[in-house]
């Protein structure tokens, strides 16, 4: 048989072979499920603000009286789109283009800490390290496309959703003499340097549309009860016409490395203050320096938490609609006491928590 007769019986034969198989409508469909989850994510709804600002949940609305939307909390953006445009505030909701120049483009870091200033203060003011950094990974080698984009899920809070990040994603559990001992105590706690709190939120700014807090502190964690194991965790702090609020949440920095010594969980200051006096002193207020001190080491949140931990809260005494970076002689001393506390899905160490970190350290 000729070549070019066999041919002509290939040829279609060959474009049935391709009509069956896999055809580029397949990575269509699969921005288009994106463009569908997006919606329900957190980066679009702002649903974790709400949940934790609500008074149902104990949130910082007890002091303020008022519905977030006031507070411009929700429509919080990066000063501009993925491509350079600027943000017009009033028009701001959520979309692709926040991140993506081109819906599917690769993320940079930049883009993700454009946003998340706090994760930038702990690279670019207070120089934390941190070993996946360290290795050359970068956010979305962690944060997978459902933890960012959404997975078609509602969720409460950040805390709360089935694509949260944990570290045996990638980490084995290793039975080494430490793991066994503290098989109760999630990975983070040990492995972490610090979290960071951006003291005293001042939702009188917040009100007109300014973003104000004191400065960054750091050198603490919190230890909680979260999903079964001790949990790291965070505070923050709130002032509205002169009533403050603190809440606490299970929390990480993106600040990981070597374990921590034992005496460092078991033998903390804030744990022999607490042993000794039934307190834990938080922050503490300078007034003629205008400084802020904070707690050091770990702090093991005990049953009465309420009546344990003691701030210093203070106020803006500048102009509250006023853009400029304030100075510390913006800032005054308010009071000792809290009029809300809230603890958001976690809870503190138990009695029994607490004298176990006491035994171990020498003391009941």
């Amino acid at each position: 048989m000729k070549k070019w007769k066999i041919a002509l019986i290939l040829i279609p034969i060959a474009l049935l072979f391709a009509c069956a198989q896999p055809q580029p409508q397949v990575q269509v469909e699969k921005k288009t499920d994106w463009a569908k989850n997006f919606p329900t994510s957190l980066h679009y709804t702002r649903q974790g603000k709400i949940t934790f600002y609500s008074a149902q949940n104990g949130g910082a609305e007890l002091i303020t009286g008022k519905p977030i939307d006031e507070f411009g909390c929700i429509k919080c953006h990066a000063e501009k789109k993925a491509n350079g445009e600027p943000i017009v505030t009033e028009n701001y909701v959520p979309d692709c283009y926040d991140c993506h120049v081109t819906p599917g483009d690769k993320v940079d870091d930049s883009r993700c800490l454009a946003c998340h200033a706090r994760q930038k203060t702990e690279i670019a003011v207070l120089n934390l390290t941190d070993v996946h950094r360290s290795a050359g990974m970068k956010c979305i080698d962690c944060h997978s496309k459902e933890d960012i984009m959404g997975d078609g899920k509602h969720y409460p809070t950040l805390l709360k959703r089935e694509t949260m990040v944990k570290c045996e994603n990638c980490h084995e559990y290793k039975s080494n003499p430490a793991h066994i001992l503290h098989g109760k105590v999630y990975c983070t706690s040990c492995h972490q340097t610090s979290v960071i709190s951006c003291y005293n939120c001042h939702l009188d700014s917040a009100e007109k549309h300014q973003k104000r807090s004191f400065r960054p502190l750091a050198g603490f964690e919190i230890l909680v009860n979260f999903q079964g194991k001790v949990y790291p965790a965070n505070y923050m702090t709130a002032v509205y016409r002169n009533k403050t609020f603190v809440t606490i949440q299970p929390f990480y920095t993106h600040a990981i490395g070597k374990p921590k010594e034992c005496s460092e969980c078991h033998g903390s200051e804030p744990l022999k203050e607490y042993l000794s006096t039934g307190k834990i002193t938080m922050t503490k207020w300078n007034e003629s320096g205008k400084m802020m001190s904070s707690v050091k080491g770990v702090v093991p949140l005990p049953p009465d938490w309420k009546d344990a931990l003691k701030f210093d809260y203070i106020t803006y005494i500048g102009d509250p609609s006023n853009p400029v970076k304030p100075e510390p002689y913006n800032w005054t001393y308010l009071k000792s006491s809290s009029d809300a506390m809230q603890i958001c899905c976690a809870e503190p160490l138990t009695r029994d928590q607490i004298e176990k970190l006491a035994k171990e350290f020498g003391k009941k």
